[in-house]
């Protein structure tokens, strides 16, 4: 039977190019490289959102919260892996959010996975993935938007590990492999979409393995 894997995330997991604004084609999305590296035993869902966040919703954006636009993905579809990836929107210096906030927003997300499946689902609850986002590099562009942002992301990335290791989640943190040095600072590029795509089927086919 094919397998189901959910691409939560925010606009790197929609694949936006920080050069054209527009989104990077099937052949560079680290969720599209997913798809091919895994072949046809799997089925990649992309859900990526560009300024989706964890805990707050952003002004003018409508529903765009982890928790609130999760389950009707879950009502759609029979998943058998989550990839988390969300966090940097909620860094944003609007929202006032400490690191173990932000962490919270995202045990409270896995807390609702879980709940959903033991409540109203007679189907297995899914395999969780916990991605956390690579350092910012501030840049001009987003110096007010994301102020003090790259001190925060290094915290966060402990706390996310901390709610993955608690929840018996997989963890992959892309500040091990990914240094954002060029672009607008919070985007990747298609070289770190391609890395990311790689570490990812890894993770995926290492959590089959052992299971």
């Amino acid at each position: 039977m094919i397998k189901n894997i959910l691409c939560f995330g925010d606009s790197n997991t929609w694949g936006l190019n920080s050069i054209t604004g527009k989104r990077f084609d099937e052949n560079t999305r680290w969720t599209s490289l997913l798809a091919k590296n895994l072949e046809c035993a799997f089925a990649i869902i992309e859900a990526g959102q560009p300024n989706r966040t964890l805990v707050h919703n952003p002004p003018f954006d409508g529903v765009l919260s982890g928790v609130s636009y999760l389950k009707p993905y879950l009502e759609a579809h029979r998943i058998d892996f989550i990839i988390i990836a969300l966090g940097t929107n909620d860094l944003k210096k609007r929202f006032n959010l400490t690191p173990s906030l932000i962490a919270d927003g995202l045990n409270d997300l896995i807390n609702s996975i879980h709940s959903y499946y033991q409540q109203g689902s007679t189907l297995k609850s899914p395999k969780i993935i916990i991605a956390s986002p690579p350092k910012i590099r501030i840049t001009e562009q987003y110096s007010r938007i994301y102020e003090d942002a790259d001190i925060k992301a290094t915290e966060l990335s402990s706390a996310f590990k901390s709610v993955a290791a608690n929840n018996k989640c997989a963890f992959i943190d892309f500040n091990s492999f990914i240094n954002i040095t060029d672009g607008d600072g919070i985007h990747f590029d298609d070289i770190q979409h391609l890395a990311i795509g790689f570490k990812i089927t890894q993770l995926v086919q290492n959590s089959l393995n052992n299971s």
